[in-house]
């Protein structure tokens, strides 16, 4: 048993860990990347924003006309005010964005040398000199553009500004006529925002920006660095997939990378996970489950030894005990007294099951006899209506030969009853033929009583060969004859009506004028006389419709009118069966 545990438990479920743990592995990866794509991403975001505050405060200089107003000559004719002017547009700009960005520093010069500015710079700005650099650094890119980004040298005093460069966009600041009026430059100290972007994100992980796919500008950490190699291949995919984040998985350093890029400042953006710490938690689950395996397997040691004797015993009395009955020996019992639980109950599960055969074999025994009476019952019934039926013929004989036409009439009638209730090899037998039955039964009748019963028949003629049980419709005209026009002289007439319900449904209806159901069951309740002979009656007809069409027949029982009369409904299973000719006559 134990070999069993190992080979079929220990081993399946270990194999199923490493696999379980191997797709864990895997999901969290992706779900790493997912999720360290996101933060790459949104960190490029948010230094587009950056970038985009930075073009937008150009943009609002370049339209603002107090700067071409002023930087102008009329700005050399008046200092003074120029330069209050100037400062308070700098200052109004630069408090408008206060609350939600770095500080923004801002240089505007003239083209004669005046320079302009909103911090304290850490030497005595030239503006001359500065205008003529960005001047040339445009007229060297071909004059494509107005603006170019760049580190530039820290110009703001240590105490604000502590990094040795900034992030800057310079630009020419031009008039209607594209004339250059002035130069700007707006800076940020770039370094600062990127510590405190990385400090808010992942504390476990390092971040990077690179320039040019080899100068590293930014690093959270002192230690953090990334391969030579890998920052190559990481800047060609940027290239070929610049609007997506890219991932590469270091397996000597056991660390995953990410990296997006910024193509308007040839920036990729980088952070670096460690894998060991991202599967921390998985290696602590591996130990647990491998622990849980083990003391798994002392306990079911253990629990094998003290379950065997208080299971095995009884499962080899069991399994005896089975064998007996399997050898019909069912006569066995299994005590259930010393046992409980699961035991106890598959013991008297046991019992109770060799209880229910003996009960069906019982039952089995009983039904064969009570066969075996009826059909002996058959066979002596069979004998007087044979000697009847030639009765009968006699009978039909003579009224033929003294042309008694009533009487063979009559005789014709009762044959036709007479042989098909002998036929007990057909239950259900074309509409026509059951209509036949009662039209002869009612011939009977009406000759029998003067004429006093009306019948009328109504069913489509596609319904002439739709099968119904035998024997159906008569006793239904019996019954409005006996019941429904008892005590009335005159009779009564009795509607049978055929027709489709559904395209799967039949139904029959037996319609009489008679005194009503209420009358008949009082009249019944006061009668003192009983009848010779049992009639087929309206259960019989029940236990036929539900021995033939197990539950999908039903018979109903109510008022035809307010005025009296009774309906019987009876809807059964639409069943057709196609004519075929046979010695000259249309059958079934």
């Amino acid at each position: 048993m134990f070999t069993a545990y190992i080979l079929l438990v220990v081993v399946p479920f270990s194999a199923l860990c490493v696999i379980g743990f191997s797709q864990i592995e895997q999901v969290l990866k992706q779900n790493q990347i997912g999720q360290n794509s996101r933060e790459v991403e949104s960190f490029r975001s948010d230094l587009l924003d950056l970038t985009g505050l930075m073009t937008r405060s150009l943009i609002l200089i370049s339209q603002n006309p107090s700067f071409e107003q002023y930087l102008g000559p009329e700005g050399q004719e008046a200092p003074h005010e120029a330069r209050r002017e100037i400062n308070r547009n700098l200052d109004s700009l630069a408090n408008s964005f206060f609350l939600s960005t770095p500080s923004v520093y801002m240089t505007v010069v003239d083209r004669y040398g005046s320079a302009y500015f909103n911090y304290t710079p850490r030497q005595a700005v030239d503006g001359a000199a500065l205008y003529e650099e960005i001047a040339a650094r445009l007229a060297a890119d071909g004059g494509q553009g107005s603006y170019y980004w760049q580190e530039a040298a820290t110009y703001v005093v240590k105490d604000i500004v502590s990094a040795g460069t900034m992030l800057t966009i310079d630009a020419l600041l031009l008039d209607d006529r594209r004339e250059p009026f002035g130069a700007l430059r707006i800076s940020i100290d770039h370094e600062r925002w990127l510590g405190q972007w990385a400090r808010a994100a992942d504390p476990q992980a390092e971040y990077l920006v690179i320039r040019g796919g080899e100068h590293t500008i930014f690093r959270s950490r002192t230690t953090a660095e990334l391969p030579q190699e890998l920052s190559t291949r990481l800047g060609a995919q940027l290239q070929a997939h610049p609007d997506r984040p890219v991932y590469e998985t270091v397996d000597g350093e056991a660390a995953m990378v990410l990296a997006s890029y910024m193509p308007s400042l040839d920036w990729m953006l980088v952070k670096k996970i460690s894998l060991e710490e991202l599967f921390a938690e998985t290696d602590a689950i591996k130990r647990n489950v491998l622990l849980a395996v083990l003391a798994l397997t002392l306990v079911f040691i253990a629990a094998t030894l003290l379950l065997s004797s208080a299971v095995t015993k009884p499962l080899h009395k069991l399994r005896v005990q089975m064998s007996k009955a399997a050898d019909n020996e069912l006569r066995v019992t299994l005590p259930t007294e010393p046992y409980s639980g699961e035991i106890l109950h598959l013991l008297t599960s046991f019992n109770r099951m060799i209880a229910d055969i003996q009960q069906l074999i019982y039952r089995l025994k009983v039904e064969e006899r009570q066969k075996e009476s009826v059909r002996f019952q058959i066979l002596v019934s069979q004998m007087d209506p044979h000697f009847l039926l030639n009765t009968l013929n006699l009978i039909k004989s003579q009224a033929l030969k003294h042309q008694d036409r009533v009487t063979f009439d009559i005789c014709v009638s009762l044959g036709m009853l007479l042989e098909t209730s002998l036929n007990t090899e057909v239950d259900l037998v074309p509409l026509t033929q059951e209509i036949s039955f009662t039209e002869a039964y009612m011939h009977i009748q009406n000759t029998r009583f003067n004429q006093r019963y009306r019948l009328e028949l109504s069913y489509d003629p596609s319904l002439a060969y739709a099968l119904v049980p035998k024997f159906t419709l008569q006793p239904l005209v019996e019954n409005a004859i006996i019941h429904g026009f008892a005590d009335m002289p005159d009779g009564g007439e009795i509607a049978i009506r055929i027709e489709r319900s559904s395209d799967r449904e039949l139904r029959l209806l037996v319609s009489d004028d008679g005194r009503g159901l209420e009358a008949a069951r009082q009249a019944a309740a006061r009668s003192t006389t009983k009848r010779k002979r049992k009639g087929i009656g309206l259960d019989n007809i029940r236990e036929r419709l539900e021995l033939l069409y197990k539950g999908e027949a039903a018979l109903e029982l109510y008022p035809a009118t307010d005025r009296g009369g009774t309906t019987v409904e009876i809807r059964l299973p639409l069943l057709v069966s196609a004519p075929y000719q046979r010695e000259g006559q249309e059958d079934v």
